[in-house]
């Protein structure tokens, strides 16, 4: 690799987030417009609470040293709905995760689905990846949104 095309990559690697530093996270969530409050979850670990356009979400952290709290390895876009009249079944939730490929989604005992959305970080990944992830995050809870409030989709 030749010096220019080093000094061309430099900037690239510069740009990347990691669960082993959540204000990296944080940084990139509040550039890309939403709100960020970060805290401690009932664990020790860190803990980003979103309000990503007017949904609520958090992003936990995951594989993290149980001693230190840090070091994470991974973090999990987590989101719960409080369903309108029955809720969800479980086939409309297999349904759903099965037209967005990323989301895993489950159920309470009411119907009330969460999603949960996993990034691998790493020791790094690119800050456009990681929000990238995050729009997509963003999108499938707006959908879910659509199935759980038809009243409020225009449904």
């Amino acid at each position: 690799m030749t010096a220019g095309a080093l000094a061309a990559a430099t900037p690239a690697l510069a740009a990347t987030v990691s669960a082993q530093d959540p204000a990296s996270l944080a940084e990139a969530l509040k550039g890309a417009g939403h709100e960020v409050t970060a805290g401690i979850d009932d664990t020790g670990d860190p803990v980003l609470d979103l309000v990503m356009q007017g949904y609520k979400a958090r992003l936990l952290f995951l594989d993290c040293d149980e001693a230190a709290h840090d070091k994470c390895g991974s973090v999990q876009f987590f989101s719960s709905f409080d369903a309108e009249g029955a809720g969800l079944t479980a086939s409309d939730a297999v349904r759903f995760a099965g037209r967005h490929r990323y989301g895993a989604v489950t159920l309470n005992a009411s119907g009330d689905p969460t999603l949960r959305w996993d990034v691998e970080t790493g020791d790094g990944i690119p800050r456009e990846v990681f929000v990238t992830a995050a729009a997509r995050f963003l999108g499938t809870v707006q959908a879910l949104g659509a199935v759980v409030f038809p009243k409020m989709a225009g449904q």
